[in-house]
């Protein structure tokens, strides 16, 4: 069998300056009207709605009028730059299609419809970064023209040297906000905790959940979860005892996934273009914001998950087997993405070993997941999370119904619509659905949803969630591109009309950056800020013995991860068993982070705390108290040990 994806060497990405009907008169009146015309709509939607209509009018019209000028003269500049004659008429029409990278406005047009438009500061960003991205076409398509093009190491020195900053500065950002005290904290203080307690004898057991979030305490992860890819983690945390190397390890897993997506953008493109394509997708909102969020096993799912897709377009069959079942090491709702190749290979007439093999491994794992290790994870205990669909109804049977008898209610919410958008944009929607990878994403988009209306994070776009559907639809995206014979009808709105590789994925680098930017607001900025009273918090901290039990407020909990007993106070009434020595208190429930619902038991514990004869005040200032209970010095909070303090 031929290779769909035989890597062509770097020469054949040079194009001729005079190719591609240089003989004929360039259409470049057509590009710059619609140009013009979808600029002037987004100018008077930003800037000039709110003024008078006559004079938001004309004002409009003077912008559209000096756009206009702009993408005319850019146009008529390409006599200067072309070297032969037979080049003028391409480049000129080239240039002219660069100005279509105003389709960027037309993509967030919706934002400036809604009830609340965006800021000026947003607005703004979005207009330097269309801005940019024409910019950026042009100089492409000059170069082009002028056959000129970064040579292979140049391009592996930029591009290696771009990603190694990038991942620097998010890593860094990520451990700013953990010494900020800026995680919600239960989520990465809970896998820090699996990792002590398994590196001790129990195996992936974290009290802090477990003893919370099932109808009576479990003693591992497995009841919630499939994961063995967490042995792979252990010898990190063996080494750094910290949840910052959960941190820093999953940073790596995701800017690692940079050598699967260049290897199957470089199978068809150039090296500068794959780089490109590299950046397209680590500026993905769903991933980049992944490496700044609370720690989930999940998130590791996108290298092999790559791979797994780029064997799969390669016909390595060995590795693609080996990649599949590291995909499904990660969690056992992969079944679905891993089931989906083995139809994918059917639909695309492979041998039977590439649809078997899928397909039995799939199957097997979701047997050995939901019929055994799961239930025996879970000992008889249910699990608390089945709300996340709870307001879809009882059943099965009478969610379907209500599903079906209102929509608009359960699945076609806002919250749901704004959550696609939002996924959909950076791929500019319509070319990641046109790849039957995209199906693959089917599943996770439909549980997101379902549960978006609940009171899971399914549908927050910085939730490990989105890590699986993005992934998905962006290689549907590269693969719509770098697929389709350059001349198709796909490929060519892809470039915009132009005839430069770079213009597809530097597209979706602008749709990227601008997705960031109305997903990015002040809250991820006051995230990175020292607080002034994060050194008292430090100072409480440190009044804390290593091996102690503790129960504190979430944002602590990473700080005090690596103990046996560990509980969230404004949860504490909740616990089947608190077994804790100490007890922190923060007097501004604001700093806590948390549901409303809360605040009411929140106060609670601390009423009961002052008036608890078992507990000695240790420390009491305007923002912290810290009580001890010498009592439960030493006591195990392993479920059956000690004091049972039931439901509230």
């Amino acid at each position: 069998m031929s290779n769909p994806t035989q890597l062509k060497t770097e020469p054949e990405h040079q194009y001729q300056a005079g190719s591609s009907g240089s003989g004929a008169q360039p259409r470049v009146l057509a590009p710059i009207i619609v140009s013009v015309l979808l600029s002037a709509a987004w100018i008077y939607l930003a800037f000039f709605k709110p003024l008078p209509r006559v004079e938001g009018l004309l004002f409009t019209s003077l912008a559209a009028l000096w756009c206009g000028g702009l993408f005319t003269a850019v146009t008529a500049s390409a006599r200067y730059w072309s070297q032969q004659p037979a080049s003028l008429g391409p480049l000129r029409t080239d240039l002219a299609r660069c100005s279509l990278a105003s389709v960027v406005f037309l993509i967030f047009i919706p934002e400036y419809v809604a009830r609340v438009p965006p800021t000026a500061l947003r607005s703004g960003l979005l207009l330097t970064s269309v801005a940019i991205l024409w910019f950026a076409l042009c100089i492409c398509n000059i170069q082009r023209a002028r056959g000129k093009r970064l040579q292979v190491k140049a391009a592996h020195a930029f591009g290696l040297t771009a990603i190694a900053i990038l991942f620097t500065a998010v890593t860094a950002l990520a451990i700013r906000k953990y010494w900020a005290f800026s995680y919600v904290g239960q989520d990465l203080a809970y896998f820090g905790q699996l990792m002590h307690t398994t590196l001790h004898g129990h195996l992936f057991w974290g009290n802090l959940l477990q003893d919370l979030l099932y109808s009576r305490p479990v003693t591992t992860d497995f009841a919630g979860h499939n994961s063995p890819i967490m042995f792979l983690l252990l010898p990190f945390y063996a080494a750094a005892p910290s949840p910052v190397t959960l941190i820093v390890v999953r940073n790596i897993v995701l800017f690692s996934c940079a050598i699967p997506v260049f290897l199957i953008a470089r199978s068809r493109m150039s090296t500068v273009t794959a780089y490109l394509w590299v950046f397209a997708f680590l500026l993905t909102p769903a991933i980049l914001y992944q490496s700044v969020f609370d720690f989930y096993p999940l998130t590791l799912v996108a290298l092999p998950l790559l791979f797994a897709i780029y064997f799969f377009l390669e016909d390595r069959f060995i590795a693609f087997t080996i990649a599949i079942l590291l995909t499904l090491l990660v969690r056992e709702d992969l079944v679905f993405v891993v089931f989906g190749l083995g139809l994918l290979a059917i639909v695309r007439r492979r041998p039977i070993k590439w649809a078997l093999l899928p397909i039995v491994a799939a199957t097997l794992w979701a047997i050995l997941s939901f019929l055994v290790v799961l239930p025996k994870g879970l000992h008889g205990a249910s699990f608390v999370t089945d709300t996340c669909f709870a307001h879809l109804g009882k059943s099965p049977s009478s969610m379907l119904h209500n599903i079906l008898r209102d929509p608009r209610s359960t699945v076609l919410i806002h919250a749901n619509i704004v959550y696609l958008k939002t996924l959909l944009s950076p791929t500019a929607i319509i070319e990641s659905v046109v790849n039957p990878i995209s199906s693959l994403s089917i599943p996770y988009l439909a549980i997101n949803l379902l549960a978006g209306g609940g009171r899971c994070i399914t549908t927050v776009i910085y939730a490990q969630y989105s890590v699986i559907p993005a992934t998905l639809l962006f290689v549907s995206a590269l693969l719509t591109v770098i697929s389709r014979q350059r001349s198709s009808r796909v490929a060519k709105a892809a470039r915009l009309g132009t005839r430069s590789d770079n213009a597809a994925p530097l597209l979706l680098i602008a749709l990227s950056f601008c997705s960031l930017i109305f997903v990015t607001g002040a809250q991820q900025v006051d995230d990175l800020r020292e607080h002034p009273w994060n050194p008292e918090a430090r100072k409480v901290l440190a009044l804390i013995p290593a091996d102690a039990s503790v129960a504190a407020p979430r944002y602590m909990l990473p700080h005090l991860a690596n103990r046996d007993c560990l509980y969230q106070t404004h949860r504490l009434l909740e616990y089947h068993t608190a077994h804790y020595e100490y007890l922190i208190l923060d007097r501004d429930w604001e700093h806590i982070n948390a549901a409303e619902q809360y605040a009411a038991e929140y106060k609670a514990v601390i009423s009961d705390a002052s008036t608890n004869p078992a507990l000695q005040t240790i420390y009491s200032s305007p923002q912290f108290l810290v009580y001890k209970d010498p009592s439960m010095h030493g006591l195990s909070c392993w479920p059956g040990a000690g004091i049972h303090r039931g439901q509230p």
